[in-house]
């Protein structure tokens, strides 16, 4: 691994277990848990954006599916999300 890789990789598991420990606190204000969670976005852009361009790596968080959320709440946002991709085509060309 590159040490870039190897640095974001590190900042990646340190947001996480950060985050980790938030979650399990029982009395954890809101302002605190949303931090952490923006915490591990940046890290996980920060890691993506540290692998190398062209060895064309598929994107290691894309099938990753929130549980939490259920099968028509998550087919809804699909949907948006298509016709919000399909309106930021059009507005470009």
């Amino acid at each position: 691994m590159t040490k870039k890789i190897t640095t974001a990789l590190a900042e990646l598991i340190k947001a996480l277990g950060k985050h980790a420990e938030i979650a399990a606190t029982p009395d954890a204000s809101v302002s605190k848990t949303e931090r952490a969670t923006v915490r591990v976005q940046k890290a996980a852009t920060a890691y993506l954006s540290a692998l190398p361009a062209k060895k064309r790596m598929a994107n290691p968080f894309l099938g990753v599916v929130d549980d939490r959320i259920d099968d028509d709440l998550r087919a809804t946002l699909e949907a948006e999300r298509a016709t919000m991709s399909k309106s930021d085509k059009k507005s470009s060309k």
